[in-house]
């Protein structure tokens, strides 16, 4: 999360505490943070702590679990506000956060995986076979030269918005009016797509050859499921807060807030119904054969259960070509 973005949360979530206070809101506040979210925040937190004595903000979020501290006669319940666009990701990572974490003790990061089998110069390669770039993209000399020849493919197939470029593709070379230019284009798209998938299949062999640190495992799990979605959150509580979790977990004091940035709806998680019934024994990331995601998963083969679904992905262009990433999923939410 940028500076300015973690600017206007802050206030947001300061604005927050005021008005679940009933105290008188501080204009300064107003003017940097999102009323409108902070007024849904603190109207649902009034609801579900009816018997609330005060709501504190915990300051700095990297500094504490939580982002804001609901006290009531029983005790304090730490609450994680976030403030999203949309749902169904539980968080979008950098592409080496399983190495850079030590989920996998000594294995190559996957960006450096890529570099060193050589999937940069195949890729170019495949596109360099298309004759028919217009002039604007035929240099190889500037940095956005793969993306543009990927985005100029993608218009000869004239992917629709939303629309998957691999399965345009697959409908152009069964299209018997498609020209030559476009079932060429077509061609090289579901090469590089098949490129890629062998390569993250490759990187998964690497992978599973890789010892696991089941405790590293964990904490990124935990952290996950809490709502640690940056890499500076992460790093932030990795090395010191799982047991601190763990206590908040079994002692029913931990919440999720999610706040949708443009409807302003609530929605509420109790992470520790997520993980319910986990013992937390073999914890590890399971690999699968074939398929381009992996699984954090715990307990005994004949008692495993799955924590996080995590997808090795692309998020621009088409996969293969540009700003490579995790997508993380809790399946059971």
């Amino acid at each position: 999360m940028g500076k300015h973005e973690r600017g206007w949360v802050e206030a947001t979530e300061q604005l927050t505490a005021q008005l679940a206070n009933g105290t008188e809101p501080d204009p300064d506040l107003e003017e940097r943070g999102r009323p409108d979210l902070a007024a849904a925040l603190a109207e649902r937190i009034e609801a579900d702590f009816p018997d609330r004595t005060a709501v504190r903000h915990a300051g700095n979020s990297y500094d504490s679990l939580g982002d804001l501290i609901v006290e009531t006669g029983d005790g304090e319940t730490f609450l994680e506000a976030k403030f999203v666009a949309s749902g169904g990701t539980r968080a979008n990572l950098g592409q080496d956060t399983l190495t850079q974490f030590e989920l996998f003790e000594d294995a190559t990061a996957w960006s450096d995986f890529r570099a060193e089998i050589g999937f940069p110069e195949d890729r170019e390669a495949l596109l360099r076979e298309f004759d028919d770039y217009p002039d604007d993209v035929r240099d190889w000399s500037y940095k956005s030269a793969v993306y543009d020849r990927a985005k100029h493919l993608k218009n000869v197939l004239d992917v629709s918005r939303g629309q998957n470029t691999g399965s345009r593709a697959d409908e152009v070379l069964a299209d018997p009016e498609a020209t030559e230019t476009q079932r060429e284009a077509a061609r090289i798209v579901n090469a590089i797509l098949d490129l890629d998938r062998e390569e993250k299949l490759a990187y998964f062999d690497h992978l599973r050859d890789a010892d696991q640190n089941p405790r590293n495992v964990e904490t990124f799990a935990h952290l996950i499921v809490c709502g640690y979605h940056t890499a500076d959150a992460l790093e932030e509580h990795f090395d010191s807060d799982l047991d601190e979790i763990k206590r908040l977990l079994e002692t029913d004091a931990y919440r999720l807030y999610e706040v949708n940035k443009n409807s302003g709806t609530v929605t509420v998680e109790n992470p520790a119904e997520l993980l319910a019934g986990f013992e937390w024994a073999d914890t590890r990331v399971e690999i699968p054969e074939d398929g381009t995601s992996v699984s954090v998963v715990t307990g005994a083969p004949g008692n495993r259960r799955r924590v996080l679904n995590i997808a090795y992905n692309w998020k621009n262009k088409f996969q293969g070509i540009q700003t490579p990433s995790m997508n993380v999923f809790v399946p059971e939410a």
